[in-house]
This record gives C-alpha cells, structure tokens and sequence, in this order.
C-alpha cells in the first residue's frame, strides 16, 4: 500500500469517527456556537463534508500524477 493510499484511508476513519456517534457527540454535538448563522452542529457536518472534497479532489490529482510517470 502507498504512503498516500495509507493516508486517505486514515483521514476516512477520522472523518467517520467525526461525523458518527464518537466524534459528533464529543466535539459537534451542540447549538452554540452560531457559525455565519447556522448552529454549530451544522457547521460541524458541511465542514466535514467540504474537506473531504477537498481531500478528495487533492488524492485525485496527486493520483493521477504519479500515474502520468
């Protein structure tokens, strides 16, 4: 397994563990704060959700390059 492969399947289960049951009742769990209006709880899954685009969108490329040599 790559070193890149070994990453993405960590930030998977931390990203799991973040919007599940261990991670969200811990840390996301709550109304307040308000984050540009919406409650924190929110805040919490659309963040999740937009980095692991982010993430995702970055494996690809990465990918793809290592694939081009």
């Amino acid at each position: 397994m790559r070193l890149l492969d070994a990453a993405l399947a960590l930030y998977a289960l931390v990203c799991l563990a973040a919007i599940t049951w261990p991670g969200y009742a811990w840390l996301g769990n709550r109304i307040e704060p308000l984050v540009l209006g919406l409650p924190f709880s929110l805040a919490w899954n659309i963040g999740w959700v937009s980095l692991t685009f982010f993430v995702l969108g970055a494996y690809y490329l990465f990918d793809q390059r290592s694939q081009a040599r």
